[in-house]
């Protein structure tokens, strides 16, 4: 699973200046123009902040009714939510050449 869930990684290609001047130039084009955020990433950014506030919540709410089940059901869904919030942060570093 791990291989399929990370990001992938640009390829260096040194096999002509050319190519290297045309990805500085596409560099340039990508950084003034910003892409702008699709509509499915906001609604999987916005999905995964809810999940993570609820597990925050969950957890906070097993701890104090000393619930075992509760509490690590809400650590469960929160860093899950966190992981998916990380990967989501790192594909747009990535799409962006920024990351």
């Amino acid at each position: 699973m791990g291989a399929y869930s990370t990001s992938p990684l640009p390829q260096a290609d040194a096999t002509s200046d050319t190519t290297e001047d045309a990805n500085q130039e596409a560099a340039k084009q990508k950084a003034s123009n910003p892409p702008a955020r699709s509509a499915p990433t906001i609604v999987a950014r916005a999905l995964a902040w809810l999940f993570f506030l609820g597990g925050v919540v969950g957890a906070v709410l097993g701890i104090a009714g000393l619930h075992v089940e509760i509490t690590v059901a809400g650590l469960i869904l929160a860093c899950t939510a966190g992981l998916v919030l990380l990967k989501i942060r790192a594909d747009s570093g990535a799409r962006s050449g920024t990351g």
